[in-house]
């Protein structure tokens, strides 16, 4: 199963490098996000535009904000998407090595690195929605926000999965450290 190829694919060295990768180009690419979000005066958080499932609502959105730079930020996303991907896959992948192999945390880490992949490719079909939108602001159909929405929202599941997995697995580990 390719779940199992997991406890030794990528190499740990290769595991550890695409962490570091993936912190650095968070680093990098998340001001700039910012600050391009910041630009485009968009008037409400990402949360609360991407889980609207309502045209109308993101029309509204879209009639007082400035298309170019939220779009150059839409486009920017596509970096970050790789970045936080990167990330939980190696993280979850270095934390699950930690357990003994087979054991319920080595293989829940392994399909917890796979679900960080496929939220950031649920991140990258909604981008896609938003940047379809932008091509006539005032005139999409609808159901291109619901499925928009219908996206971000998995991808939030899973996202929300992933940390909370990471945070009791590696709480797990500090407990089993101090008990031996």
């Amino acid at each position: 199963m390719i779940l199992e190829k997991l406890n030794e694919w990528p190499s740990p060295k290769i595991t550890k490098h695409l962490l570091i990768f993936s912190i650095i180009l968070t680093i990098i690419v998340y001001p700039i996000m910012a600050y391009f979000f910041i630009l485009s005066k968009y008037p409400v958080g990402f949360i609360e535009s991407q889980l609207s499932f309502s045209g109308s609502v993101l029309k509204g959105h879209y009639k007082i904000t400035n298309i170019n730079y939220y779009r150059i930020m839409q486009i920017l996303d596509y970096a970050y998407m790789v970045s936080y991907g990167t990330f939980s896959f190696s993280l979850a992948l270095i934390i699950s090595r930690k357990f003994e192999n087979d054991s319920f945390w080595s293989n829940s880490g392994h399909l917890i690195s796979i679900l960080g992949i496929l939220a950031a490719c649920c991140d990258a079909i909604e981008n896609a929605f938003i940047l379809a939108m932008l091509t006539d602001p005032s005139g999409f159909p609808d159901i291109w926000a619901i499925t928009h929405s219908c996206f971000a929202l998995v991808k939030y599941i899973l996202l929300f999965t992933c940390i909370g997995w990471a945070i009791v697995a590696a709480i797990n580990l500090l407990i089993k450290k101090r008990s031996s």
